[in-house]
């Protein structure tokens, strides 16, 4: 359902904008408000001190250091809040009656602002295509329809990101692929960025959990962690194959998991096997009423938080992990049959 031809141009036509040389050292902004303009606007741009501009007869423009690798935004006290890459070029802020925002640029075909906005309308694409194809499709073809739609939105991704090495758009092609690769290429991807790009937020925050998921990668042994006053290892490394479930009460796939994890804990539950289920990213009280109300029995930690999920490098739930008896990791991102199938490997049912 995708065209080769089409990704190959648009590679081609990528690789040339990107070529191009900046505009300036300085983005010069202007913008304008429809109504209710308030009476200054505040640009940030990171590394820099914010500048205060303000505005007359609902005007406002500005000069501002380019900054290329990372997101800049322009807020204002009326609650207008706008994100854009500070590129160089001359950028025009319009600002609707409703305090939205079109950024345009007048020298589009050099301006990483527009290139960007055009990255998001081709992954709005790509969305509304498949999106309408749902309805006229059966049950049995969705799975299959969803493939077609990660490889492409893959492969733009994969197209912006090559292209873009140098400014804000890589960094976010990035995020977009972080379940497409496994940990050590997004290592290697990371590693061909421009310095000033892998130094941004977003990049900082992936090669910090990459780094964690190679830390703790199948084959390693078990990092320990601590909740008030319960440790990991209390559950793992103690001569059991231990099962353990990174889940919230939130999260409706996490929840889809549980009978799942339920089925495995009582045909194998016993002297060799044991469940753990460990709360993150959620409120003490929630996890506990919502495992009670799934029926799960099974030990559990709760009010974990993002600590075990920065040590394992979990940058989405559910994420489950079988351990050996000796703490070492077997298998990570396990998922419906796939569960009981890894379990049955090492363990025989009662």
């Amino acid at each position: 359902m995708k065209s080769k031809t089409i990704i190959l141009a648009l590679s081609a036509g990528l690789a040339l904008a990107s070529c191009a040389p900046k505009a300036s050292d300085t983005t010069k902004i202007s913008g304008e408000f429809a109504k209710d303009a308030p009476a200054e606007v505040t640009v940030s741009i990171p590394g820099k001190e914010d500048i205060k501009v303000a505005v007359v007869d609902g005007k406002f423009s500005v000069d501002v250091p380019a900054e290329v690798a990372s997101l800049s935004v322009i807020t204002a006290e009326n609650g207008m809040k706008q994100r854009f890459i500070s590129d160089g070029t001359a950028l025009v802020f319009t600002i609707d009656s409703l305090g939205q925002a079109t950024v345009t640029s007048k020298t589009p075909k050099v301006s990483i602002q527009v290139r960007n906005q055009e990255y998001r309308d081709a992954q709005d694409a790509i969305s509304d295509k498949y999106r309408s194809l749902i309805d006229s499709l059966g049950q049995d073809k969705l799975d299959s329809l969803y493939n077609e739609y990660e490889a492409e939105m893959k492969d733009l991704n994969l197209v912006y990101f090559e292209a873009n090495k140098d400014n804000f758009i890589s960094s976010a092609a990035l995020s977009q692929m972080l379940f497409d690769f496994a940990p050590a290429e997004l290592d290697s991807l990371i590693s061909t960025l421009d310095s000033a790009v892998r130094s941004n937020d977003i990049v900082t925050r992936i090669q910090k959990a990459v780094t964690a998921q190679l830390e703790t990668a199948e084959g390693k042994m078990f990092t320990d962690f601590e909740v008030n006053g319960v440790k990991f290892s209390s559950y793992v490394g103690n001569g059991k194959y231990m099962l353990v479930d990174f889940w919230a009460s939130w999260c409706g796939p996490c929840k889809a998991e549980i009978p799942n994890v339920k089925k495995v804990w009582e045909k194998y539950a016993g002297k060799d096997f044991d469940v753990l289920s460990v709360a993150v990213w959620d409120e003490k009280q929630a996890s506990i009423d919502t495992a009670a109300a799934y029926g799960v029995k099974w030990n559990q930690i709760v009010d974990a938080q993002s600590l075990p999920t920065e040590i394992y490098g979990i940058q989405g739930i559910p994420h489950i992990i079988l351990f050996g008896p000796d703490g070492t990791i077997l298998k990570r991102d396990l998922r419906e049959e796939k569960i009981e199938a890894e379990v049955a490997k090492y363990v025989s049912a009662k």
